[in-house]
Formats: C-alpha cells, sequence, structure tokens
C-alpha cells in the first residue's frame, strides 16, 4: 500500500469577469462617496456596504486550489484569499473508474454518460490537465484537475490499471 503524502498547490487565473466584478465594485463605493456630500446620513451606509461588497469580491476572486494526496485519497480545497479554506471533494482511488489525460480516448466513454463536473483547474490554456471518473454510489463524477506528476505516480501505484499516463 501506497502510503506517500503530497500537496500541491495550483493558483486561479484571475478571468475578465472577475476584473470586471472588481473594478464595478470599486467604482460602487467612488460613487457612494460622492454622494455622501448630497446625501449625508443614507450615503454613508451606503458606502459602509459597498465597502463590504469590495471586500467580498477581492476575496470570492483570489481563488487558490489545493491538491493534498495521501494513501489512495486525493482531497481538493479551495482556498479564497488565502485565509478562508473550503473542503471541495474527495477523490478516492477505489471508487475511480479512470483518471487519463484531457484529450485522452478513453475518456470519450464515460462523456456520453450524464455526470457532474467538478473543476478544479487554473484556467491556464497550456496546463497538463487530467480527468477522473468517479462514481459515487449511482451518481458519476467528472473531476478535472491539474495534478503535478509526483501525484500521478503515486495515484498509478495505487492503481495502475484505473490511471493512464
Amino acid at each position: 500500500m501506497n502510503n506517500d503524502y503530497i500537496e500541491y498547490l495550483i493558483k486561479r487565473r484571475i478571468t475578465p469577469g472577475s476584473i470586471a466584478a472588481r473594478i464595478g465594485s470599486i467604482l460602487l463605493v467612488v460613487v457612494c462617496v460622492m454622494l455622501y456630500s448630497v446625501l449625508n446620513f443614507i450615503a454613508f451606509g451606503m458606502s459602509v456596504i459597498a465597502a463590504y461588497l469590495v471586500r467580498y469580491t477581492f476575496q470570492a476572486t483570489d481563488v487558490e486550489y489545493e491538491y493534498t494526496y495521501f494513501s489512495g485519497e486525493c482531497r481538493f480545497d479551495k482556498i479564497m484569499a488565502k485565509r478562508k479554506r473550503k473542503s471541495m471533494t474527495v477523490l478516492e482511488m477505489d471508487k475511480v473508474e479512470l483518471i487519463a489525460p484531457e484529450n485522452d480516448d478513453r475518456l470519450s466513454e464515460y462523456e456520453k454518460k450524464g455526470y457532474q463536473l467538478k473543476n478544479f483547474t487554473s484556467g491556464e490554456e497550456n496546463a497538463k490537465r487530467y480527468t477522473a471518473f468517479m462514481r459515487n454510489d449511482a451518481n458519476l463524477i467528472k473531476i478535472v484537475f491539474e495534478p503535478s506528476e509526483e501525484i500521478i505516480k503515486c495515484m498509478q501505484a495505487y492503481s495502475p490499471r484505473k490511471v493512464i499516463v
């Protein structure tokens, strides 16, 4: 049994939508502050609310994913603003049907079936992505991620028939 412990962290790329949300929230604060000279108390309250909106927007758009592999389990955590951690899912090698590079032909059989998609990638175009199909009770889950070579080697050592390099 393979008891390697590996952590791997990737930063999600900031999308144009995230940039627009950040700029929009900052502009909202500027407008509220400008209204303060006219509407005093109401604009002050709106400015405070807008400032919290800016904080939330920046936290929600600064995302990293951490992959933690240990003894046949790969845990996916979402880290927001380098402060808040949320456990997203666990990839259990015993429940995995197939793990392969993103464009592998063997994945087409599973692509035809209905599945739930979970994406834990950086969004970079040239990143090497892997796709895992895992059966959880009666549901099929598709997990797209960007593991390190070390994680893939450990997964393959744990379950050589299910992991394609």
